[in-house]
């Protein structure tokens, strides 16, 4: 069967059970969400609330795709260790008062960005832009490969699900388990996503098994093509 009947389709977290039974690949993305309130004017003898709202709006959408630190170890001289965590400085990352200054090229850049929000139709346009951009220029959190894409997906809700539950009562966990999850669900839920900001894109393989391209030849083929692709798009979701 040829390779160009292949189909693919997208998914809500929240309607995974219409996925296929069916083998196949699959990518978890995470889109950007503002409604009317989150751009419209908010006057206050301050000037506009909304800018600043807008603002901490996009300071979480960037955090969904910040990675983590980087352990970093070594020896100097006369047997000396070292060691240390590196974290990526953005101009997006939430004011942390123990940060060193800000260069003045970030401070430039970030100017620019607020006075991009400084009315409504403005934070209008960069929502809709936003809300556009995923998956058409967004990076996957999470590439998998499943010989059912329904069960595989709705693995991945009931893991978010219940890491979801437990975050909820123990938000003191959230750090551990954003470094450590097992999961992608339980990694997805304690960076804060929501189940309506995930969507997964799958890609249907079973209608390509025929006498020349055995079950088995899929599966092969698709884990090959799952380990390739996370060399190139290093989903940051993903298992490391």
């Amino acid at each position: 069967m040829a390779l160009n009947t292949l189909s693919h389709s997208r998914y809500s977290m929240l309607d995974v059970d219409e996925a296929p039974e069916a083998p196949g690949l699959y990518a978890w993305y995470v889109s950007f969400r503002a409604s009317p309130h989150d751009w419209k004017m908010q006057p206050s003898p301050q000037g506009d609330q909304a800018i600043d709202g807008f603002l901490r709006l996009l300071r979480r959408y960037a955090g969904y795709y910040e990675p983590l630190p980087i352990s970093l170890r070594g020896r100097g001289s006369y047997g000396a260790a070292w060691e240390g965590d590196l974290e990526l400085d953005t101009p997006l990352r939430q004011p942390n008062e123990d940060a060193d200054a800000s260069s003045a090229e970030e401070d430039k850049r970030l100017a620019i960005l607020m006075n991009s929000l400084d009315s409504q139709e403005r934070r209008r346009v960069m929502a809709t832009i936003l809300e556009m951009a995923s998956p058409v220029f967004s990076s996957p959190l999470y590439i998998g490969v499943a010989e059912n894409l329904r069960e595989r997906l709705r693995t991945h809700r009931r893991d978010f699900t219940k890491a979801y539950d437990w975050l909820r009562e123990h938000p003191e966990d959230a750090a551990e388990v954003r470094a450590k999850g097992k999961t992608f669900g339980a990694r997805a839920a304690a960076r804060n996503m929501t189940m309506r900001q995930l969507e997964a894109w799958v890609i249907d393989l079973g209608d390509q098994e025929d006498a020349a391209v055995t079950l088995k030849h899929l599966r092969h083929t698709a884990q090959s093509a799952e380990w390739l692709l996370h060399r190139l798009y290093a989903p940051i979701l993903g298992r490391q």
